[in-house]
Parts: structure tokens; sequence; C-alpha cells
């Protein structure tokens, strides 16, 4: 148990020095361009990867089949909301709701 608490001092510092590099304005750091562009594909990247296994794989939780699962629709239903609407939050709990409701309904 020493070993974590070791692992976890180490690993917390290691994530406050990245982020304080970023986040200060005392340290002028500037990236250029080309690992900006990149920089901006991680948020899609780690909620696709967040939200893939769930919808996918969501129905072997329960004896539910794939084509029947309610992650499988909710998840369609939220996609086609985002591309209707952009209010985040507004898709976020419209999206919750609906699986909700294909939860009771299937």
């Amino acid at each position: 148990m020493d070993n974590f608490w070791l692992v976890l001092a180490v690993m917390t510092c290691i994530t406050f020095s990245c982020r304080y590099l970023f986040l200060s304005r005392t340290i002028s750091f500037e990236l250029n361009p080309k690992i900006k562009r990149v920089l901006s594909f991680t948020a899609p990247a780690v909620l696709t990867a967040m939200w893939m296994p769930i919808v996918f794989l969501g129905h072997t939780a329960s004896d539910v089949a794939f084509f029947n699962s309610p992650f499988l629709y909710a998840g369609l239903f939220t996609v086609l909301l985002s591309l209707k609407m952009k209010n985040t939050l507004a898709v976020v709990f419209l999206g919750m709701s609906a699986f909700v409701i294909f939860r009771i309904i299937l």
C-alpha cells in the first residue's frame, strides 16, 4: 500500500506541473499552430473513446440484443440531436432523457 501513495504523489506532481505550464501567466509558453491544431482533436477523441464502448458494448451487460439496446437508440438520438442543436446542455439533458425513455420502452 505504500507504493500506492508514492505513485499517487508522483502522478499528482506530474499532472500539476504539466497543467501549470499551460495555465500559468508568469511563464510565457506558446505552442506553435501545428501543435495547437493537433491538440484541438483531443477532446473529440476522448469523448469518442468514452461513448463508443457504452453504445456498442452496453447491451452485453444485460440480456438485450444489440438492435434492441437502449444504449444504441439513445446514442443515435443524441448524435442526431447534437447535429441539429448547438446547445450542449440541452443535448445532454435530452439524450439522458431519451435513454431513460428507451430503457423503459425496450
